[in-house]
């Protein structure tokens, strides 16, 4: 926006409602900032491997993980490791 039109970092900022460390600030890559919570579940998994989300996200926090449970979720699904129920055949 700064560039096309033609206005300085702090006035583009202002416009945009941004701070101008928000604007230089570089996000961390989603891998880097899971890569804590990728092993631990890994982890749990490779010595439980029946065990749904909520018996794993139990054992983290058992363990001393602080991550929220939307957290954990979402890099549960991201990994695969949401297995299907089991129906019951009659």
């Amino acid at each position: 926006m700064a560039t096309e039109h033609r206005l300085s970092v702090t006035r583009a900022c202002r416009v945009a409602g941004l701070s101008r460390a928000a604007y230089y600030k570089v996000p961390p890559l989603p891998q880097e900032k899971d890569a804590e919570v990728i092993d631990a579940l890994n982890g749990v998994v490779e010595r439980n491997g029946r065990w749904g989300f909520w018996k794993c996200f139990d054992r983290l926090r058992l363990d001393g993980r602080p991550w929220n449970h939307k957290r954990v979720w979402r890099v549960y699904c991201e990994l695969g490791l949401n297995i299907p129920r089991r129906t019951k055949r009659r």
